[in-house]
């Protein structure tokens, strides 16, 4: 049977579907260790003591401008309902951010710390003690804190070599709190002679600019009280690795044919560095230009490849099928000058004009990044900018892993893994960012053909969020950085075709998948189809492909490489997908199915379930940028079992079908953070068993929480689930059985391709 017959089928949701839950309640709070005895509470009270000492002159200074103290909890205690927030309050020293995982940002005052050590000396409810027992230390945030890795004398040199400094300021969630010290930290400038200029990423007003710092107001700078990091404001390139594209001949109209007459196609944005105005083949794809590089300065070699794989991979490479037979128009935005660099901030401001201006564009793809790996904890000031774009205008930014440079580090999956992670703006949230695998091999590459490229950056993302949440093809390549007949080809300049490697050439061939799916989906762009939708038919296409993810091949790979858009919108017939798209509310309600439609041809005699579960799980959670370790600051997690006895004999829920790789057994929340995906904006989870799960009437659960400061927010949670029913003998007539239980059950579905069909 044709497999365009077997489109996914779209789950209709109803009311019905959410319950309210009741919660037995959380009893007593944990106490933890030798709880709050005396010693421990000296300890800690002479700690805010040294923090009000280690800030005495500042507030002598500036009475009204707050200090923050950092405080690291204890391992075990770091779950949301142990977090001290009696202890360190409104009327003491209140949170208002995090840093790693268990060390929570402060604001602090002299009379707030004196009320803290009172509160440590006397406070003796159960919350409080229970929250002195949490506590492992209290310190000031200090200068060494805020400058990272950066020197006074590296400061200073930046600024008068005529670069700029970027100072990000502390928001403390309060408004007078917040006024006084930017008003400090301007007063302080006009004392020092140091420039400040404010830098606009969307909504944050906590970055600004810094120049003419000489070497004394560096020091001075250094321990400004008002400021969270101090750095030199970044960088981007197109990201390839400074190889040139090797052309390897002449293109003509039979390796890359213009558009069809009269056919409507998909609109790909890309920002990169101009596609050449002498390339003809490539004309007739362009919707329109833009560039803010000026005349005489431009290199289109890299935007030109960029823009040839968006329009026709396949056919450049050899109409090799396993490069997807998509294709698409561009907006061609030039922002890339010829062996030179963008400012972070002025890359931004491109952003920002430009995607406003194309509304019709829905996917954006970015084969760019900066030199240095994505934070432990902090994402990035440029990915906190693309959440935002994201939500404001509902499109998908594809982004590049990003490339190692130095071939020492070669091939990065046997290096360490924190000089070769993810690079800004990969490590966005929101976005869909790819890394690459090599397609061809030689007796002297670095990677086997469908392994990892040598040069691909790898993850996890800052808090462990998986990235590379996808690859595609960018090549492969030798010790010396040859990849000779083991690259990816594509367009060059006037026309020729050249062969390049990088993740650059990675993202494009995804980014021309995403643009497609949304055209089909969204019928020419006639109906709202969220980007969300986008990123989990991409990220459950991989799953399905992939022999398996594990904790091994995860941050290299991610979930794998997706398939050609049919295999997105249809099921092989002994498979079903259906997609839930469900608003999930907060305050103690989850979104149930039961019971779940399961084909009899999955069932054993026993009537154990014999085969596979996949599921993709994406959302966009609610964000707060003070949080670094806990940005993300709601959290979906979806069930697939059923309810049975727990070892107290109280009926619960248990799910049969754990994380992919493997689910959290820790009980701390550090190592449930990562190894189970909790807080994670993408989850998947597989299940496969030969030998029949006893489980009878399968539930589907989902449901939502948020972190421990955050007030309820006033929308639900929006969640997309893809989740795939699989047989293990691709004889079993699983879809087809599946339509029939669904039918029977009074299920109210639709084909995913209910506006059009998508032609082979």
């Amino acid at each position: 049977m044709d497999k365009q017959s077997n489109p996914v089928q779209v789950v209709k949701v109803s009311d019905s579907d959410h319950r309210k839950i009741n919660y037995d309640g959380f009893g007593d709070p944990t106490v933890f260790g030798d709880g709050a005895t005396q010693e421990v509470r000296n300890r800690l009270a002479q700690q805010a003591l040294e923090t009000l000492n280690y800030f005495s002159s500042s507030f002598e200074e500036n009475p009204n401008v707050a200090g923050v103290a950092k405080v690291t909890l204890r391992e075990e205690a770091l779950a949301k309902t142990h977090r001290p927030m009696r202890l360190f309050s409104r009327q003491t020293c209140p949170i208002f951010g995090t840093l790693d995982f268990g060390e929570v940002l402060v604001s602090v005052t002299d009379t707030g710390l004196r009320k803290l050590r009172q509160r440590l000396h006397e406070g003796n409810s159960k919350q409080v003690i229970a929250n002195i027992s949490a506590v492992e230390k209290i310190e000031p945030f200090s200068e060494e804190d805020r400058l990272n890795i950066l020197t006074h004398d590296q400061i200073s040199k930046l600024s008068q070599e005529g670069g700029r400094v970027k100072l990000k300021i502390f928001d403390h969630q309060n408004k007078n709190k917040n006024d006084q010290l930017r008003k400090a930290l301007e007063d302080f400038a006009v004392k020092q002679k140091i420039e400040l200029k404010e830098l606009r990423y969307g909504s944050n007003r906590e970055l600004i600019s810094a120049t003419s710092i000489s070497p004394s107001a560096a020091k001075k700078l250094a321990k400004f009280i008002g400021l969270r990091n101090v750095s030199p404001i970044p960088r981007f390139k197109a990201s390839d690795i400074d190889l040139q594209a090797s052309p390897v001949g002449h293109a003509d109209e039979l390796l890359f044919p213009p558009p069809n007459l009269g056919e409507d196609y998909p609109i790909v944005g890309m920002i990169d560095s101009g596609i050449c105005p002498n390339s003809s083949l490539i004309t007739p794809w362009i919707v329109s230009r833009e560039s803010y590089v000026p005349p005489g300065f431009e290199d289109h070699t890299h935007g030109t490849m960029v823009a040839g794989l968006i329009i026709n991979s396949q056919s450049l490479n050899h109409l090799d099928a396993r490069f997807p037979s998509t294709q698409a128009k561009v907006v061609d935005v030039n922002v890339f000058p010829n062996g030179g660099t963008t400012s972070e901030d002025d890359l931004i401001a491109i952003i920002e004009e430009v995607v406003p201006k194309y509304p019709e564009v829905k996917v954006w793809n970015l084969s760019l990044g900066s030199s240095d790996s994505a934070h432990n904890t902090d994402f990035s000031d440029f990915a906190h900018f693309l959440d935002e774009m994201h939500d404001e205008h509902g499109c998908l930014f594809v982004v590049a892993a990003g490339n190692q440079t130095n071939v020492q580090h070669w091939p990065t999956n046997n290096c360490d893994p924190l000089t070769n992670r993810v690079s800004s703006p990969g490590d966005s949230i929101r976005a869909l960012t790819v890394g690459s695998i090599a397609h061809k091999t030689s007796p002297l590459a670095l990677g086997d053909t469908e392994g990892l490229s040598p040069f691909s950056r790898i993850g996890p993302g800052p808090s462990c969020i998986p990235k590379p949440e996808i690859t595609h093809y960018g090549g492969n390549a030798t010790a010396t950085g040859s990849f000779a007949q083991i690259g990816v080809l594509s367009l060059g300049p006037n026309d020729t075709l050249c062969e390049n490697i990088g993740t650059s050439f990675a993202a494009p061939i995804a980014s021309s998948i995403a643009g497609h799916l949304h055209h089909f989906l969204s019928d020419g762009g006639t109906t709202y189809v969220p980007s969300e939708r986008i990123k989990a038919l991409m990220i459950h296409s991989a799953l399905l492909g992939s022999q398996g993810v594990s904790t091994e091949t995860l941050n290299y790979f991610g979930f794998g490489k997706p398939g050609d858009v049919i295999d997105h919108l249809y099921c092989d017939p002994n498979c079903m997908t259906m997609v839930f798209e469900t608003d999930i509310k907060h305050g103690g309600f989850e979104f149930e199915r039961f019971p779940f439609p399961i084909p009899d041809c999955l069932n054993t005699s026993e009537g154990k379930y014999k085969g596979e579960i996949l599921m993709t799980l994406v959302y966009s959670p609610e964000t707060d940028k003070n949080y670094a370790s806990e940005y993300c600051r709601t959290n979906v997690e979806v069930g697939m079992g059923s309810y049975k006895p727990n070892e107290n004999g109280k009926r619960a829920f248990s799910s049969k079908v754990p994380a992919a790789p493997k689910n959290a057994s820790d009980m701390f929340e550090k190592a449930r953070v990562e190894n189970g995906f909790k807080w994670s904006p993408v989850k998947a989870y597989h299940k496969i068993s030969s030998r029949g799960i006893d489980v009878g009437d399968w539930r589907l659960r989902l449901g939502v929480l948020r972190r421990a400061e955050m007030e309820m927010p006033d929308k639900p949670q929006r969640a997309i689930l893809v989740l795939s029913l699989r047989g293990l003998d691709p004889t079993q007539p699983v879809y087809n059985e599946t339509i029939q239980k669904i039918n029977q059950m009074g299920w109210v579905t639709y084909d995913i391709d209910q506006h059009v069909r998508v032609r082979s």
